[in-house]
């Protein structure tokens, strides 16, 4: 009765592997893992993947919570938990850029930058 791997723990070990793949669409999505799937281990990489692997744990988890998501298949819960692993990267990466950004310019700098950057977008 109290083996360590049990039936219980099958719907946790899916929404992991769901994580993990997450996890490594977001290094890919970074940059990280390039075109020919090399990747250069760094402490870096391995912080992203951490944190990636968390976000979409806990974050997922809440999410499917709060939502009152339970009744949802598993495969539905592992998909609320690769994205929130995609788009967890994606905005700490969108928050710490934005923070590198403030580094040393003065608003009047920062408001060229971000109109620059738009009009390139839209050219």
């Amino acid at each position: 009765m109290n083996d360590p791997i049990s039936i219980k723990g099958l719907p946790w070990l899916l929404k992991i592997a769901a994580a993990i793949l997450g996890a490594i669409l977001a290094l890919i999505l970074s940059g990280d893992i390039d075109t020919e799937g090399r990747i250069k281990i760094t402490v870096g990489v391995i912080l992203k993947f951490t944190i990636s692997v968390a976000i979409s744990l806990y974050g997922g988890s809440a999410f499917i919570e709060y939502y009152q998501l339970t009744s949802y298949s598993l495969m539905s819960q592992g998909f609320v938990m690769l994205i929130f692993a995609v788009f967890g990267m994606l905005m700490i990466g969108i928050w710490y850029q934005s923070l590198q950004l403030w580094k040393g310019k003065t608003v009047s700098e920062i408001v060229a930058e971000v109109k620059s950057a738009f009009s390139a977008l839209f050219k």
